[in-house]
């Protein structure tokens, strides 16, 4: 399966991503109820984007707020791609709304953890 997506609700996160382009988005807010459950699907399919043929990997993060279990896969997701730097080019852009400090924070955290490959984005909403 090349191409990945799950729409958004309530409490999930819209996530797209193409292993042939070397691309992930995920937007929205993730808060499931089981995660495990929910995230199980997406995290075999990472386990195949790691070795996307493209020349660079961009992954787009724009949460608007997550739970616990999603930052357990946020920095999974980021410490892999830190591994994946030393192959090709990585970069993320974390997009946050400019009002939102915590966000801001957060990604600065991430930041701070895995290094420049984190661009952060403020936004208008």
């Amino acid at each position: 399966m090349n191409n990945y997506k799950v729409g958004e609700t309530f409490k999930t996160p819209t996530i797209e991503g193409s292993i042939s382009d070397g691309i992930l988005s995920m937007k929205g807010r993730s808060l499931p109820e089981d995660a495990k459950t929910f995230y199980m699907p997406f995290r075999e399919w990472l386990s195949r984007f790691y070795e996307s043929p493209a020349k660079e990997i961009k992954v787009t993060i724009q949460l608007e707020y997550y739970n616990t279990a999603t930052s357990k896969l946020l920095i999974n997701l980021l410490l892999r791609l830190e591994q994946l730097k030393e192959i090709k080019p990585v970069s993320v852009d974390w997009i946050y709304d400019e009002d939102d400090l915590e966000m801001e924070e957060t990604g600065q955290d991430f930041k701070n953890l895995i290094g420049d490959m984190i661009t952060m984005k403020a936004i208008n909403s």
